[in-house]
């Protein structure tokens, strides 16, 4: 579980010691946490020195790539603050520099290509927020890694909140046992309604944009492809069951992430276990509960990249008043 900030103090201060001879010093934002190995979470790093570049950041980066993975693996989120960057080509200079590969984004939200591998986060309506999930949770082939930027920084609210998902599942485990142990076994299914357009409000793909087509049966043979999908039809309204998909996944040997939409779902969507019994709603706004008390808040500032574990760390935007602009970069 995240511990009180003033324990593993001694550990940061080597972990600031190693920052300076990477070229980095150690920041802070409200409401950071320690993680059970010590580490802040977020981690913020800041430049060493005020006369930092885009390119000497990307230099830094490709010098440094081993000890950043490392630290990321250990904290979960690097939020870097303070770096010249001003564009969506800077972010890519970024991007670029830590040698990942590209995920493909797999999903029915709309996002747009705006340079390189950097797309916009996500076009709902500012007003609207997204609750938190993994990246990609219902496909085997998920991201590892996802990089944020901030190129117009809200006015107000806007903020994206991030958790250590592990500590979802140790909690909801010491509250519901047998439910999560059930969990994990079963799986669960996810339904998905989709209508024939696009979602203006919350900007998500149609059916006819999902599956680049105008007609049922092509729709229905391009969703069938995927394994564990059924289909059926309410008019024109396309829904479709996946599953039952892995719900928790142990990473780094005993992180047991809450790798599933539980908590994400509204009232009206089921939340069926892979036998057919549901999630008792009880247990869902326990689990809302947890997600919000274990949650840091992210203020975004001009220039931010927020470099997030997405095996181990959920994310989640807070509504906000315009303008905002976030983008994101996918990597395997």
């Amino acid at each position: 579980m995240v511990k009180n900030c003033k324990t593993g103090e001694r550990k940061n201060t080597d972990i600031r010691m190693r920052m300076e001879e990477m070229g980095f010093r150690q920041g802070k934002i409200a409401h950071q946490r320690i993680t059970d190995g010590g580490r802040l979470f977020p981690t913020v790093l800041l430049p060493l020195h005020n006369t930092m570049t885009v390119k000497s950041l990307v230099q830094t980066i490709q010098n440094n790539r081993e000890w950043i993975e490392e630290e990321l693996k250990e904290a979960g989120a690097l939020l870097f603050r303070g770096f010249p960057l001003k564009t969506a080509a800077d972010f890519n200079e970024v991007v670029e520099a830590f040698g990942w590969e590209e995920q493909p984004y797999l999903g029915a939200a709309s996002r747009t290509r705006v340079h390189g591998r950097v797309f916009t986060a996500n076009e709902a309506a500012l007003d609207q927020p997204i609750k938190f999930h993994h990246e990609m949770v219902k496909f085997e082939e998920f991201p590892s890694k996802l990089l944020f930027f901030s190129e117009i920084a809200p006015p107000e609210g806007g903020q994206t909140a991030i958790l250590l998902s592990h500590n979802v599942t140790a909690r909801m485990e010491q509250k519901y046992p047998e439910l999560v142990a059930k969990l994990d076994k079963e799986g669960i299914f996810y339904f998905n309604t989709f209508s024939p357009e696009d979602h203006p409000g919350i900007v998500v793909k149609g059916w006819q944009t999902l599956y680049q087509t105008r007609d049922k049966d092509e729709a229905e043979k391009k969703a069938l492809e995927a394994s564990q999908t059924k289909v059926t039809w309410e008019g024109s309204k396309m829904v479709v069951r996946v599953g039952p998909l892995t719900s928790i996944r142990t990473f780094d040997g005993n992180k047991k992430a809450w790798f599933n939409q539980i908590a994400y779902w509204n009232s009206e969507t089921p939340r069926m276990l892979g036998d057919g019994s549901l999630f008792p709603q009880e247990a869902t706004e326990c689990c809302i509960q947890i997600t919000e008390e274990e949650s840091v808040e992210v203020n975004w500032e001009v220039g931010d990249v927020l470099l997030i574990d997405n095996r181990l760390v959920q994310h989640a935007r807070r509504p906000s008043k315009p303008p905002r602009r976030i983008l994101v970069a996918i990597c395997k």
